[in-house]
This record gives structure tokens, sequence and C-alpha cells, in this order.
């Protein structure tokens, strides 16, 4: 398998979140997708540093032609607007709302071209069918498990 360095695409997620959800996200994401020295977290007002200061240093590390996905817990809430700043920065997407399925998936996908909007997209529609509510859920007869 091709390591990062051999594609013409490097590719960062930056996990941002209050608290510590971004943190428990990146750990359980290496639970199931192993360890991955290209994600960053930053789990915002836990030491009273200001937020936006935590943002310009972590962004400042990434280089212009690197693809950065950044991945925040709350569309309007104060973490996603420092980031709001770099969302027409070349190669970067921010993703607000986040959840496990989509995060999974697009650690997962293939790094050897630019993630296009197209299918950030798509893998943002196949996460959203992984919120169900399981109380009303009927199995079809067919189902095994």
């Amino acid at each position: 398998m091709l390591n990062k360095e051999d594609l013409g695409v490097k590719r960062f997620f930056v996990i941002a979140s209050h608290h510590q959800l971004a943190d428990g996200m990146r750990d359980t994401l290496e639970f199931i997708a192993g360890e991955n020295s290209n994600i960053f977290t930053l789990s915002a007002y836990i030491d009273n540093q200001p937020v936006d200061k935590q943002v310009d240093d972590l962004m400042k590390h990434f280089g212009s032609e690197d693809e950065v996905i950044v991945l925040t817990d709350l569309m309007a809430g104060s973490v996603n607007q420092k980031f709001f700043a770099y969302r027409n920065k070349k190669h970067v997407h921010i993703i607000s709302g986040i959840n496990l399925p989509l995060v999974v998936s697009l650690v997962m996908e293939p790094a050897d071209a630019y993630l296009s909007n197209t299918r950030i997209n798509e893998l943002i529609k196949e996460a959203r069918q992984q919120i169900i509510n399981v109380s009303e859920y009927e199995m079809d007869s067919d189902d095994d498990e």
C-alpha cells in the first residue's frame, strides 16, 4: 500500500469540539480504524485558552497544498465559528454536526487525490442515514441480524 508521502496529497483531519468530544471521537476512531498521525484534536474550553488562538495555532501547521478536513460538533457553536475564517482557504473543508460514521468514512477515503465537495456531500448523506430511532426500527424478516 502507498503511504501519503508517495501520493500527491497530504490529508489531515482536525476534530474540534466543546470540551472532550473531539478527544473521545479520535480515541474511538483509532480503536476502529487504527492510529493515524494525520488526525489532530482541539478540545475547547478545558484549559482557559482562547479558542481563536488555539484554532490559529493549529491551522498554521498545515501547508498551502495540504488538504485539511475540519470536523466540528455544532454549526452555530463557537468552535465552528472560529474555523469559519478558513472556509475559503484552498483545500480546507469544514464540516459541522459530525457523527462517528462520517468521521470513519472520511478517514478511510483514499488519499490519492483531493476530496471533492461532491464526494464529501455523498459521505455526509450516508452518515445521516445512520441516525435512526432504533425504538421504531422494524427489521425485515430476511435480516439475519
